[in-house]
C-alpha cells in the first residue's frame, strides 16, 4: 500500500529541517507568521549566531537574500511540512503544515543542537515586520561586509552611507543611525 504525502519526507534535508523549525519557533512566539522577506532575514540572522545553515546571501532590493532560502521553502511545502496560508499569490504567509513533527523529529538530532539559537532568533526578531527587519539585517550585512573586505571594523558614518546609497530614500538617515545604535549596544556588531 502506498504511503499518501502526508506521511512522508521525501524532498526536505537537514538545512531545510532547520528552517522549518525557525519557522515553527517564530509562529509560536510572534502575532504574525513568517513570510518570504521575514524568512530571509530570520535565516540570515540565524547563520550569523552560528546555525550552519550553508545559504549564502547577497544584498538584494529588500536586504538580504538567498536563493536557497526559497528553494528550501519549496522544498518543505512540497512536503507538506509547512504551508502556504496566503490568500494572495504574490504574498507568503509560512505556518507549520502536517508533516513538520515528522521532519522535526528525523532531523531531531541536528535541530537539538542549534535549538537554543534558532529560539533566541525568532523572539528577537518578532516583534519586528518585514520593513524593519529589512533595514536590520541591510545594517548587519553591511557592516559585516566591510569588516571582511577591509579587514577592520567599519565606522559607523561609513555604515549608515552604504545603507543610504544601497537603500536610496527608503530610511531616513536619523533611522538608519538609530538602529545602527540599537544593533551595536545589542552587541550584534563586533
Amino acid at each position: 500500500m502506498a504511503r499518501s504525502k502526508q506521511s512522508q519526507i521525501i524532498f526536505s534535508g537537514r538545512s531545510d529541517a532547520l528552517v522549518a523549525y525557525l519557522i515553527d519557533a517564530y509562529t509560536n512566539v510572534s502575532q504574525r507568521n513568517p513570510g518570504r522577506t521575514i524568512l530571509q532575514k530570520l535565516c540570515y540572522f540565524a547563520k550569523a549566531s552560528g546555525v550552519p545553515l550553508p545559504f549564502r546571501f547577497e544584498i538584494y532590493h529588500y536586504g538580504p537574500f538567498s536563493q536557497e532560502i526559497f528553494d528550501a521553502t519549496e522544498r518543505l511545502l512540497l512536503d507538506s511540512a509547512i504551508e502556504d496560508a496566503s490568500e494572495d499569490a504574490g504574498q507568503s504567509n509560512y505556518i507549520p503544515g502536517p508533516n513538520l513533527k515528522l521532519l522535526l523529529d528525523r532531523f531531531s538530532a541536528e535541530i537539538n543542537q542549534h535549538k537554543r539559537h534558532l529560539r533566541l532568533v525568532a523572539e528577537m526578531f518578532s516583534p519586528l515586520n518585514a520593513s524593519q527587519m529589512e533595514l536590520i539585517s541591510t545594517i548587519h550585512y553591511l557592516y559585516k561586509s566591510h569588516r571582511e573586505w577591509f579587514d577592520r571594523a567599519p565606522k559607523k558614518h561609513a555604515v549608515v552611507a552604504s545603507v543610504l546609497e544601497v537603500k536610496g530614500r527608503k530610511f531616513s538617515k536619523e533611522i538608519v543611525e538609530e538602529v545602527y545604535d540599537l544593533l551595536r549596544k545589542a552587541a550584534l556588531l563586533s
